[in-house]
């Protein structure tokens, strides 16, 4: 997900700064008022106890995260909305006309019969995370002078840009500097990657029903919601099949099956009927993507060229075996250098995003040794030639009324907003000398043309070795290494007689 999460009020290169300049305002406007025991939460970066409070090391550090990277989200345009329930209209058809006709010259014709309409809505979801509390006359403490804070993040964690979610969070436009005794920063790092792993797959799992009771957590629906076959009137609850998807099984069969329907059929099949519905609809032409996991789409390349080029002509492949294997080479190649798949005719392009759910044989045991099984979604970006905009992400706007009330309430400095309106920041009464900040976004994604869009489910195919995964839920998740800080040194001294090597 794109990075652009963040369009803090300040320039973002001194973020950090401002960050704790907005921490010393709040510790001296909260002093006055009843303080509670501080429980800071280690490890800190430098310092005692620190993870990186080590003599002699070396400044480049380099980060093994595997990073959110090509998801849908990053893609997909954003707005923003206050509207709580917002409600869509369409034309869904007209009644019927043709069933009566007038008997004599001068009867009066019957009239013509009236449209039918359907309304649909949508919800914000809400999410809320917080820094890890501070002690803040910790920063800048160091264990000796061969400790260094010139430490340089050659590869930051988060990735360069997240659709207009993350626009630069907390200033991370440039985050090679955040282990260099930026103590918050680096803690505010940590919640901004919490809220990538959130996002990036509740783009396609999101469900209201997993709402808590109070309302402190919320979902909103994802693709696996908005493309369906259930969509009903918001007013009424009476039925509205004309903005019902295409969606279909693949059954768990490997993409290499080469019974009919075979992997390409179906996926040509489904182009066929959605770019049809979009001409039948007058709003050819769409801006139609695939979007699927990044293994499944490498496997998927090198059944396809064959399948398409041999499409319902298997009985004269022999005589031109060797040109035909040559040109499916050639097409297998440029699909996977230039990320789209050419079905009907047309190049059609892939977004490759490695948080879509998959399955693998504990999951389904229809599967084989060694598959696993996901789903492909086609989603259409616009239509009407991109005049009119048909996926995109939606915010509630925290730029007027919170601030009005964090300023009525003389509030003001404990509260900030970020990547233009799309998270609420809030800096917590200090315990003491402890601090911490929390951080709340309410998103909410809209299709407003499910009709155009597909899902081909259970689609089983069968790597020689699986990637590594980005999520800590997901099978493949590598992580490891040290995360509670390093022990402190323990020199010889009259009140610590225990040191290392110390005898009577």
């Amino acid at each position: 997900m794109n990075t652009r999460f963040f369009q803090p009020t300040v320039d973002p290169g001194k973020a950090g700064d401002a960050i704790l300049e907005l921490i010393g305002r709040a510790v001296a406007d909260q002093l006055k008022k009843t303080q509670t025991v501080g429980a800071p939460i280690g490890p800190y970066v430098h310092g005692p106890g620190g993870i990186f409070g080590v003599r002699g090391l070396e400044r480049e550090i380099i980060s093994t995260h595997t990073q959110i990277t090509g998801s849908l989200g990053e893609l997909i345009p954003i707005r923003a909305s206050n509207t709580l329930n917002p409600l869509f209209g369409y034309i869904t058809g007209f009644v019927r006309s043709d069933q009566q006709e007038k008997n004599n010259v001068c009867d009066d014709p019957y009239d013509a019969a009236p449209f039918k309409t359907c309304i649909q809505t949508t919800v914000f979801g809400r999410k809320e995370f917080a820094t890890r509390q501070l002690e803040i006359n910790h920063v800048g403490q160091q264990n000796t002078r061969g400790e260094f804070f010139d430490l340089q993040l050659v590869n930051g964690p988060l990735v360069d840009s997240m659709a207009g979610l993350m626009q630069s969070f907390s200033g991370f436009d440039n985050q090679t500097s955040v282990l260099a005794g930026r103590e918050m920063v680096a803690r505010i790092l940590e919640v901004a990657v919490a809220f990538q792993r959130w996002f990036c797959p509740r783009t396609y799992t999101g469900h209201p029903s997993n709402n808590t009771d109070g309302g402190g957590y919320k979902e909103f629906p994802g693709l696996d919601l908005l493309i369906g076959t259930s969509k009903i009137d918001a007013l009424s609850g009476a039925a509205c099949p004309s903005l019902y998807s295409d969606v279909k099984s693949f059954g768990s069969r490997n993409i290499s099956w080469t019974t009919d329907p075979d992997i390409h059929r179906t996926l040509s099949t489904m182009m066929y009927i959605l770019e049809t519905r979009a001409t039948q609809n007058n709003l050819a032409p769409v801006d139609f993507r695939l979007v699927m996991r990044p293994q499944l789409f490498f496997e998927l390349t090198r059944v396809w060229p064959l399948q398409y080029n041999t499409d319902y002509i298997q009985g004269t492949v022999a005589s031109g075996a060797d040109q035909l294997y040559l040109e499916s080479i050639r097409l297998r190649d440029d699909m996977r250098r230039r990320r789209y798949l050419i079905i009907n005719s047309q190049e059609y392009p892939v977004i490759l995003d490695p948080c879509i759910p998959e399955d693998n044989r504990n999951d389904n045991g229809a599967l084989a040794i060694g598959g696993f099984a996901s789903d492909i979604y086609i989603v259409p970006f616009s239509a009407r030639g991109g005049t009119l905009q048909t996926l995109y992400w939606e915010y509630y706007d925290y730029r007027n009324g919170p601030m009005q009330a964090a300023q009525d309430a003389r509030a003001w400095g404990n509260f900030f907003w970020s990547d233009g309106g799309v998270f609420l920041w809030h800096l917590k009464a200090p315990d003491n000398w402890c601090v911490e900040m929390i951080s709340k976004t309410e998103p909410r994604l809209i299709l407003r043309t499910p009709q155009l869009a597909g899902r081909l489910t259970d689609v089983q195919y069968v790597p020689l070795q699986h990637v590594n995964d980005v999520l800590p839920s997901q099978d493949y998740w590598v992580n490891g290494g040290v995360a509670t800080g390093r022990p402190a040194p323990s020199p010889f001294s009259e009140w610590n007689p225990g040191g290392p090597g110390f005898t009577n």
